[in-house]
């Protein structure tokens, strides 16, 4: 006796990303590992195979030769009045355009604003 045939056919379930870390997590993995932690608690923690941390503390040398590099030309130390005048002129532009203030306003009272960030 025959079956028969599906009605609906069932859709394909689509296939789960594939997991790339960046460097900083890689080199996170493999401080990880150099901490005593096991092949298989490092991946359940990064949410990949343990064949791929293995293949990433093979390449150990490499991943923190480019982590060097790349914190070379990346880090910016900023001085703190310059990030605290930043973060606030965000926020004050922010009100701005949440209460519809389009008009210009004049250097002075900027001037005075960021004076009183400053000290």
């Amino acid at each position: 006796m025959k079956r028969p045939a599906p009605t609906k056919v069932p859709a394909p379930t689509p296939k789960r990303p594939r997991k790339m870390l960046t460097i900083p997590e890689k080199v996170g993995l493999l401080d990880m590992l150099r901490e005593g932690r096991s092949y298989m608690a490092v991946g359940h923690h990064y949410g990949i195979n343990e064949s791929l941390v293995c293949h990433i503390k093979k390449e150990e040398n490499n991943i923190r030769m480019t982590a060097a590099i790349s914190c070379k030309n990346g880090c910016n130390c900023h001085n703190k009045t310059i990030m605290r005048m930043e973060s606030a002129l965000a926020l004050w532009i922010s009100d701005c355009r949440k209460k519809n203030i389009t008009r210009h306003y004049s250097g002075t009272k900027i001037i005075a604003f960021f004076y009183l960030l400053i000290t």
